[in-house]
């Protein structure tokens, strides 16, 4: 079987080789168990890729570049409407030859290439909505995206993060996956070894902006009273804000590092480092840095929004009643003063994290979608 993914990950090229988003990247080297050949159809830009970004593992996939769009200008936002005709005519080309196509929403490219692919008999198709399923105040595209899926693709197949009441057949829960059965049972043995008795070391993993809760996060650490109990807090990630939110740093009384954009070995050495992770954020699908962290032994303080409830919860985590500063601070607190308990959200957190292996994925698409259609 050929398979075309439709997508915005953001791809780079440098010395005739090609790079991507690291996360994607590793999801889609696991489907070549299942197709022969994979076009990856997204976004090519110029300059270097970041440290996150991870080279394909297999010669059958291949990128299909398409005209990058979107920025903060407005001549940046209808960049996307701009460049449609030549990315649909790039899609049309690659998705006319495949059996399967996979688009990946929610993205502004969305908005024409969902009613693109209704239109089409052929080929068979399934949709990964990585977004927050269930986000109230979701931008407009979002909503409309969302929409298209419930009406429109009946008779496809849309996997989401999270099963709620009165869900559409054709939208199903699939966890979002991050690591391999290997790196589950490596893990897991960090995990069940790491010590929390002594100095603990906090940890955040994404990109360095408002959105992802790191000026919470920072505001908390000036709250904390028991900082003394706190060996390093450690930012894997970067962002356009890394320098303000560097500063704000520099006047708290704890061993604060940035990292910078962190590729897969050196961010496992920050979750095997690590005993809490934070994700104090304000809209998520599920983060796949939770289930990551997770299975090292991180326990959770994490914003309750979208499905992450339904996996990490206050059995094995720390969720967030309100999603400011005040909160997170008294959640780090009682991790921090009670070890005991500590350790067994931690046990309790291993466990769920196996639950998002690529293995799992693999055979929930085989099941429930590619024999399904």
């Amino acid at each position: 079987m050929k398979l075309a993914i439709i997508s915005h990950t953001p791809h780079y090229k440098k010395d005739n080789s090609v790079s991507g988003w690291g996360p994607t990247i590793r999801e889609i080297n696991q489907l070549t168990g299942i197709f022969t050949e994979i076009y990856h159809i997204a976004p090519l830009h110029s300059g270097d890729p970041p440290g996150s970004s991870m080279k394909y593992e297999s010669d059958t996939i291949k990128l299909v570049p398409l005209k990058a769009y979107g920025g903060e200008k407005f001549t940046d936002k209808i960049s996307v409407f701009t460049t449609a005709y030549y990315n649909l005519k790039q899609i049309k080309k690659i998705i006319d030859k495949v059996d399967w196509v996979q688009f990946r929403a929610p993205t502004a490219m969305g908005l024409y290439v969902l009613p693109y692919l209704s239109l089409r008999k052929d080929p068979k198709r399934w949709v990964k909505y990585a977004g927050n399923w269930k986000m109230d105040d979701a931008p407009v595209s979002y909503r409309f995206q969302r929409w298209w899926l419930r009406k429109n693709f009946q008779h496809s197949k849309v996997t989401i993060n999270g099963q709620w009441e009165g869900q559409e057949s054709h939208i199903l829960n699939f966890q979002n996956p991050c690591l391999d059965n290997k790196e589950l049972v490596r893990a897991m043995n960090i995990a069940h070894k790491k010590d929390f008795y002594g100095k603990l070391n906090i940890c955040f993993a994404g990109s360095l902006t408002r959105n992802k809760g790191v000026e919470i996060i920072i505001d908390a650490l000036k709250k904390i009273k028991s900082s003394d109990q706190i060996g390093e807090f450690i930012f894997a990630g970067d962002g356009s804000e890394r320098k303000k939110f560097e500063d704000e740093s520099k006047d708290i009384k704890l061993k604060i590092s940035f990292k910078g954009f962190l590729n897969r070995t050196e961010l496992e050495q920050v979750y095997k480092d690590s005993h809490i992770i934070l994700l104090p954020s304000e809209s998520e699908g599920f983060p796949k840095v939770i289930a990551e962290a997770a299975a090292y032994g991180c326990v959770p303080i994490v914003s309750d929004v979208s499905s992450i409830s339904m996996y990490f919860n206050d059995s094995n985590g720390f969720l967030l009643d309100k999603i400011d500063s005040n909160e997170l601070s008294e959640k780090i607190e009682s991790a921090l003063n009670d070890r005991d308990t500590l350790k067994k959200k931690s046990d309790a957190a291993v466990k769920v994290a196996g639950l998002f292996t690529f293995e799992n994925y693999i055979r929930n698409l085989k099941e429930k979608i590619l024999t399904d259609q």
